[in-house]
């Protein structure tokens, strides 16, 4: 008697010789990608001013604004007073 194995016929799986239509699609999309000009996020660029003001220490937050906003009320009333 034959085992199971011994009936299989044996084959080999080979690579496509030759490439399929969506293959050189593919190939194509990606040579026409590469070529388009990669455009940066419309705030990348404000993002970048705000890191570069938080570290020069120019970038204005509400407490600066506050605080600056405060001196100007007590400049204020004190003229008032003269």
């Amino acid at each position: 008697m034959q085992s199971v194995a011994e009936k299989r016929p044996k084959f080999r799986i080979q690579a496509p010789s030759e490439k399929t239509s969506t293959q050189k699609d593919r190939e194509e999309v990606r040579k026409y990608l590469r070529l388009i000009p990669t455009e940066a996020e419309p705030n990348l660029g404000r993002v970048r001013e705000i890191k570069e003001e938080i570290k020069k220490g120019t970038y204005l937050t509400r407490e600066i604004i506050e605080a600056a906003a405060m001196q100007l009320a007590i400049r204020l009333l004190r003229k008032e007073k003269d």
